[in-house]
């Protein structure tokens, strides 16, 4: 793949991402409690990587490459929640993407 073409898809699951958080901010508008939206955004990524694995791929499921992945973003994202981190540029997020491939 080329480099501009995982800068594509960064930039697509970025903005899903953003649409998930949405329905998750609408959630907790609502009153839902955060943890119990975060405990069902995980379900449902578990469910839909399963499916995504299973369905779309001959890959066997990686696990250890997930959870190294999500660890990683939860890390970085709670910096960011707690403001100790400063914001990531473009460049920088898709260096990152490139080492972690």
């Amino acid at each position: 793949m080329t480099e501009e073409g995982r800068s594509d898809e960064n930039e697509a699951s970025l903005s899903m991402a953003n649409e998930f958080v949405d329905v998750a901010n609408n959630k907790l508008a609502t009153g839902i409690h955060p943890t119990v939206i975060a405990a069902a955004m995980r379900h449902a990524a578990a469910n839909f990587t399963a499916f995504a694995y299973a369905h779309g791929t001959d890959d066997p499921l990686n696990t250890a490459s997930i959870m190294e992945e999500f660890l990683r973003l939860l890390e970085n994202y709670d910096k960011r929640q707690r403001g100790e981190a400063r914001p990531v540029t473009a460049l920088e997020r898709i260096v990152e993407q490139v080492k972690n491939e």
